[in-house]
């Protein structure tokens, strides 16, 4: 379960950001948070708003460049590539200043710390903590790292012999996830689980169209269970079919599949038709399907870029209720996602500290706020029986587009 993502200089923002899932003390919607052994309160669902290029697509990329160094970053230490990180560039000091990122996260009812700075040549500084909770924000050092050395704890002693085989471009966590070391494997897990997706490139979606029936074609359970959220849904789809095709000769695929969706007419008749020739949206469902319930199933996090992107706002309702439902969100599963549609921007479906926005100034900064914190003109907060769709779209809370007139020219 994540607690907080931090980071700075990244992208359009310049400075520190915080996404904090902790709830707030105000008490709408109980059923949307998740309650940890201690009695602390975490948000189930975030939805980041904002106008394009604010910052949206950005946060969600920090996160996904923090997850990717992570997991690859002793991988690729011998390419001589840079490493991947994109620091603001509107700034020439910020330019050349080291990027930030740092979570505070729980996995196998463990709280751990763990972040690191780094710009493209190097990591300068890296760390990890774990939280004793015998005191309220205790946190026990496993490992710290500057750019002289690294030192590390007497309970983590049987991290301190690989120091020597860390390089510059390494993240140690990266190193002692490969070895014998079981709470550095277990932090490498959580990243892993960690899911990050972007459903307005058209392409991602492709390549996960084309995965995704390899990877279940002898699953039945899955594939049952899809065809019951298929139906449920309401897109006319009784049921689909997996078949194997032939492949190419000059492709490299070991296996190639077809799929196709079975709708019943009124008569009693099936017709089956291609799922290529399904809409975008109802296609977007297959692809999105399988990462919503491995999320679920695993109680992972799962961060999302456009998730509206061609789909019913009911749905996408829908999507959100299934994560805050306690019954089928059992294990603590985390639904991150950013939007422009303000049909689910209401009290009715979110607590205020769930509601998060991206605004960028004209220094081209941009800056993440809740509408729990966020403070109107008479300097005082959002109430929980305001309209919130309505007084976003009439820029109350920023975070909109500033439209200037403009002119066709005709000529004369």
């Amino acid at each position: 379960m994540l607690i907080q993502f931090n980071f700075k200089n990244y992208k359009s923002f310049k400075d520190q950001v915080s996404l904090d899932m902790t709830a707030t003390s105000i008490q709408e919607h109980p059923y949307n948070l998740l309650e940890n052994t201690k009695g602390e309160k975490y948000l189930k669902v975030a939805a980041i708003y904002g106008a394009n290029a604010s910052g949206k697509s950005n946060l969600i990329d920090a996160f996904y460049f923090m997850r990717f160094f992570v997991l690859n970053s002793l991988a690729k230490s011998n390419e001589d590539s840079n490493i991947p990180v994109k620091p603001f560039l509107f700034d020439k000091f910020s330019r050349n200043d080291k990027s930030e990122f740092e979570v505070f996260f729980t996995f196998k009812d463990k709280e751990y710390q763990y972040g690191f700075t780094v710009d493209q040549k190097k990591v300068y500084e890296e760390w990890l903590y774990k939280r004793d909770f015998r005191g309220k924000n205790n946190y026990k050092t496993l490992f710290e790292r500057s750019a002289a050395s690294i030192r590390c704890d007497n309970s983590f002693k049987e991290a301190k012999i690989y120091t020597p085989g860390v390089n510059d471009k390494t993240l140690f966590l990266s190193l002692l996830s490969t070895l014998n070391i079981r709470e550095a494997k277990d932090i490498y897990d959580w990243f892993y689980n960690a899911l990050v997706l972007d459903y307005g490139d058209a392409l991602i979606e492709s390549y996960i169209s084309r995965l995704l029936p390899a990877e279940k074609i002898n699953d039945e359970a899955y594939l049952n269970d899809f065809q019951e959220f298929l139906k449920n849904i309401d897109i006319n789809i009784d049921g689909i079919r997996i078949e194997k095709a032939k492949k190419a000769a000059d492709t490299n695929e070991k296996e190639v599949y077809r799929v196709y969706s079975r709708h019943k007419m009124q008569d009693g008749s099936e017709v089956e038709i291609p799922f290529s020739e399904e809409s975008g949206g109802t296609q977007k469902m297959f692809c999105v399907y399988s990462f919503l319930m491995r999320c679920l199933q695993n109680g992972s996090t799962l961060f999302i870029d456009e998730l509206d992107a061609k789909l019913h706002p009911l749905l996408l309702r829908y999507i959100i209720s299934t994560y805050h439902n306690p019954k089928i969100n059992t294990k603590g599963a985390q639904l991150i996602y950013s939007a422009h549609d303000s049909y689910t921007l209401s009290r009715e479906t979110f607590r205020r500290d769930q509601i998060w926005f991206t605004d960028k100034n004209s220094d081209g900064v941009s800056t993440l706020y809740s509408l729990a914190e966020y403070k109107l003109d008479n300097d005082k907060k959002v109430r929980n029986d305001a309209t919130y769709y309505k007084d976003y779209l009439s820029g109350r809370y920023g975070a909109i587009p500033v439209f200037r007139e403009f002119s066709v020219r005709e000529d004369e």
